[in-house]
């Protein structure tokens, strides 16, 4: 009987161009690249991928994911396999080490702004979430140093270094010292949402967290969601072995396995096809030239009239309109002119992010990117 149950995430209303969803086009999954992965995999003959996987993933897989990301210009030239862990996507991963590293009333911190996902996320745990301020250099130490000297005592801190949400910029060279220097000051966790490090344009980001880790602080989380196809719901974790073990540990890794262990096997083959990294750069081509796209449109439609910088990668145009605009009572308006976005506060509980809105480049083409603009232009003339 059919029902009017929804088959995907994305939820846009008819005549609506959202630049607020951070998806891929679907034109962009690469169908035929995991049908022949799966073809490959399946010609083997070798069932194991039906059976429960080893708690820290499919041996195999790490295997050629390690390869892989020693591969990628943006990211560590010698990956251990022994440093991965598996996990269903990153904010499975999150959620797990949030339940290995804090306890229900301990504070953590995170970026203000942040994704605005992750603060539910750590409060579901009961967390006490403190955010820190972030600049064009990334997460503010010398303000984190300061909470820190006056007595914030976290369990850990989520950062998103690179092309952060909603922000896109990246945390510099010297901060990412500094805060592993703070963490191991006051012996607190850093939990690296780096989901958007492969995904860089004309110049390279920083080198990933884990090249500046020190005690064995860093944990970084990966996706498959940005490098290859949301629906797979894979990722990975990058630490020190110290911390893959306990994890690895766990008891609810090791009640069913590996996570996501089937999937893992086939992505291991869309690896060592060589789909996945000719995916990435299929990727950063697209993203790159839609982000150009949605620069021009800007400049017509808004120019002189809001603010930002041209991202260096990831997903996101932060804007930043004139004192007395306020982005959630604008969105209404936005839409009757048929377009919609994220407004700013809702990356941070503070408030204080009235004037921005988040515009994504993800998931429509560039000629709707254009005209999403244009409608974004359009309405605010009407305010």
């Amino acid at each position: 009987m059919p029902t009017d149950l929804p088959s995907l995430l994305v939820d846009i209303k008819p005549g609506i161009i959202d630049l607020g969803w951070g998806h891929p086009s679907p034109r962009l999954h690469p169908f035929e690249h995991v049908k022949e992965a799966s073809s490959t995999m399946f010609s083997k003959g070798d069932n194991s991928p039906l059976q429960y996987g080893a708690t820290r993933g499919y041996g195999p897989f790490l295997e050629s994911l390690a390869v892989f990301l020693s591969g990628q210009p943006a990211y560590l030239p010698s990956v251990d396999p022994y440093n991965l862990f598996l996990t269903a996507g990153a904010s499975q991963g999150l959620d797990l080490a949030a339940t290995m590293y804090a306890d229900s009333g301990d504070t953590v911190v995170v970026e203000e702004p942040t994704y605005f996902v992750i603060e539910k996320i750590f409060r579901e745990h009961s967390l006490n979430v403190i955010g820190i301020p972030t600049d064009e250099e990334g997460l503010d130490t010398d303000a984190l140093e300061g909470y820190l000297q006056n007595g914030l005592r976290p369990k850990f801190l989520y950062t998103i270094p690179t092309f952060q949400n909603p922000t896109g910029f990246s945390l510099t060279e010297e901060r990412r010292l500094h805060l592993v220097e703070l963490a191991n000051k006051y012996d607190f966790q850093i939990f690296a949402d780096e989901v958007y490090q492969l995904i860089y344009f004309d110049q390279k980001p920083p080198r990933p967290m884990m090249d500046y880790d020190r005690g064995n602080k860093v944990i970084s989380f990966g996706s498959f969601s940005k490098i290859l196809a949301p629906g797979l719901r894979t990722g990975w974790i990058h630490s020190s072995r110290e911390v893959v073990e306990k994890l690895s540990d766990a008891a609810l890794t090791f009640s069913g396995g590996g996570f996501n262990h089937y999937t893992s096997a086939l992505i291991r083959e869309v690896i060592d096809l060589g789909f996945l990294k000719s995916n990435v750069r299929t990727l950063r081509e697209e993203y790159f030239s839609r982000a150009i796209e949605m620069d021009k449109s800007l400049k017509k439609h808004l120019g002189g009239l809001v603010s930002y910088s041209f991202p260096k990668g990831g997903y996101y145009f932060w804007l930043k309109f004139p004192k007395g605009f306020d982005s959630d009572i604008f969105l209404e308006l936005a839409e009757s002119c048929g377009v919609s976005y994220r407004p700013g506060n809702a990356f941070s509980e503070s408030g204080k992010f009235s004037r921005y809105l988040r515009l994504t480049y993800t998931l429509f083409e560039s000629d709707e990117i254009f005209e999403g603009v244009r409608r974004l232009g359009e309405a605010y003339e009407k305010s």
